[in-house]
């Protein structure tokens, strides 16, 4: 097994390959899809004063004038806040424009299909604790995922409350939104702020990590949104602040037996 692990965009990445490659080639490959998280983190990130996100939120550069990796976050962002009834909106609160609630994910799904693409099949990437699942994983524990105690994960009672097991499903997905890491830093169209952790499991990463966000912003009504569309392609499991924990339908399906 190898292992890989750089920081990027303010959070830790750890890839877990399955693969008989030299170390050397699958570092050189690694690196590799480091750059392209990289490139997202220059082009999106609001605390670079010299990124293009800062730049167009500042006026210094016309959208018109945006790339195309720009214009096409920006259309992604407008549609997943008509689709999630507003409760996912990256101009929220009447502050800036902020994408960064998509661009982790899809960089991460872009890095995962530059490896793809190289003929690396069986691996993981572990993004900031959203986590990508290949689909051709051999080793049955790279299909285990825990989800967060609620602690960070510098703590040092980090663990996980519950063990899903993903290998007999279609599910290649994990992604948790809440307060642990970062506190307060979603903005919440539930004025109680009744979600303090949620974990949507599903097919897609991007879609994923999406719900888990418009449903720590939206509360019960984000909930009832989500298991009215989700079918069979994703479940949830949402933590509140008096400490109840809730499934969507079919959650138990993912839960790893022992």
């Amino acid at each position: 097994m190898y292992s890989y692990r750089a920081e990027c965009m303010g959070t830790g990445f750890i890839f877990q390959i399955e693969d008989e490659s030299e170390p050397e080639k699958l570092e050189a490959l690694c690196d590799s899809a480091l750059e392209v998280l990289e490139d997202a983190n220059q082009r999106f990130s609001l605390y670079l004063e010299d990124s293009e996100i800062s730049k167009l939120n500042r006026g210094d550069l016309d959208w018109g004038l945006a790339s195309y990796q720009q214009r096409h976050i920006l259309e992604q962002a407008e549609s997943w806040r008509e689709a999630t009834s507003g409760y996912f909106d990256a101009k929220s609160g009447g502050s800036e424009y902020d994408p960064s609630g998509i661009v982790k994910a899809w960089a991460t799904q872009n890095a995962a299909d530059f490896l793809l693409a190289n003929g690396v099949r069986s691996f993981t990437i572990n993004a900031g604790g959203d986590v990508y699942l290949s689909t051709e994983l051999k080793d049955p524990g790279l299909n285990r995922v825990g989800l967060s105690n609620l602690r960070s994960v510098a703590s040092e009672d980090a663990g996980a409350n519950l063990l899903l097991d993903l290998s007999s499903s279609s599910f290649r997905a994990v992604a948790t939104s809440g307060i642990s890491e970062r506190g307060e830093h979603i903005w919440r169209r539930d004025e109680a702020a009744e979600f303090i952790q949620v974990s949507v499991i599903g097919v897609d990463l991007l879609v994923s990590d999406i719900w888990a966000t418009a449903i720590v912003s939206g509360g019960r009504p984000a909930w009832e949104l989500f298991c009215a569309k989700a079918d069979s392609k994703m479940v949830a499991l949402a933590t509140t602040r008096q400490g109840e924990i809730m499934s969507s339908p079919g959650f138990v399906s993912v839960l790893a037996s022992f």
